[in-house]
């Protein structure tokens, strides 16, 4: 049948999607514009399922934080090419999800999907149908919303990285404590910690380490004449430095390494609670 240009307007304001493509679809529905927005959904999410197999390591991280300072939010938006991480729908769409992740406080990436844009779709429809719109691989990162007296951010200058701090003994109204903490924030974007203390890293970590240090002393022939107990010394030692190099608070300070982390904050007034590290190649 022959489809009326004004609806095929109408659908392609709709769905940005070329014109040829529309009038397929309009075709297909008997002229129904609705309809055919649906199919057209639909056959985003098999395109969505096709591209899902692509690499996506580039992207946006969308961040923000609430007037009062004490609420921060970190989105990662991935997609294929540096180009769509430029496009202004996936900017749009990173900065209404980051929104809605402040104002909604989502516990899993699940949650998040299922959440309501400005736009009046979910987050899960809008990375379909701008992935039916761009055709190429696009999906939500990680992401992450603190909620303490003081939180900080800082965003490296590619926006692919970023760190969150929450902070206790400040307030973000303080350029001191917002310069403290995005300097924080700066070191954990370059040395990546696994863990806040020894206290919180994990377990299985350790000991794989452990594993590993092990084997390969006792694979070392300069060690095959020492006592078992002189060779668990070295082995403890060597554990030691591990775990401390991967608890931001006892990191040395990448601004001073006469000092650590904790001692840094401290020299601030400040008590780091928690801190987050995301990036657009990451989960």
């Amino acid at each position: 049948m022959a489809v009326e240009p004004a609806k095929v307007k109408q659908l392609r304001e709709k769905t940005g999607l070329p014109m040829m493509e529309c009038k397929r679809a309009l075709e297909a529905v008997d002229g129904e514009v609705e309809k055919a927005y649906e199919e057209l959904r639909k056959a985003g999410l098999k395109a969505q399922e096709k591209l899902a197999g692509r690499t996506a390591n580039e992207g946006r991280i969308g961040a923000s934080v609430g007037g009062d300072g004490k609420v921060g939010v970190l989105v990662a938006l991935r997609c294929e090419t540096e180009p769509v991480a430029k496009n202004d729908e996936f900017q749009k769409l990173l900065g209404q999800i980051v929104e809605a992740v402040a104002r909604d406080n989502p516990k899993d990436k699940a949650a998040v999907e299922g959440l309501t844009l400005a736009s009046g779709q979910t987050v899960k429809d809008g990375v379909t149908d701008l992935v039916n719109h761009i055709r190429e691989n696009i999906s939500l990162g990680g992401f992450e919303r603190f909620e303490s007296e003081a939180v900080a951010q800082y965003v490296h200058f590619d926006n692919k990285k970023a760190a969150m701090v929450a902070l206790k003994g400040g307030s973000a109204s303080d350029p001191a404590v917002a310069e403290a903490g995005k300097q924080i924030g700066m070191h954990i974007v370059f040395s990546k910690p696994l863990s806040l203390s020894r206290e919180s890293l994990d377990s299985a970590v350790v000991e794989k380490e452990r594993e590993i240090k092990l084997a390969a002393a006792q694979n070392d022939p300069k060690n095959a004449k020492k006592p078992a107990e002189i060779l668990a010394k070295i082995i403890e030692g060597q554990m030691e430095k591990f775990v401390s190099s991967q608890c931001l608070l006892e990191q040395p300070f990448v601004r001073n390494d006469k000092q650590t982390v904790a001692e840094f904050a401290k020299s601030a007034g400040l008590t780091i609670e928690e801190f987050t590290y995301i990036a657009t190649d990451a989960e």
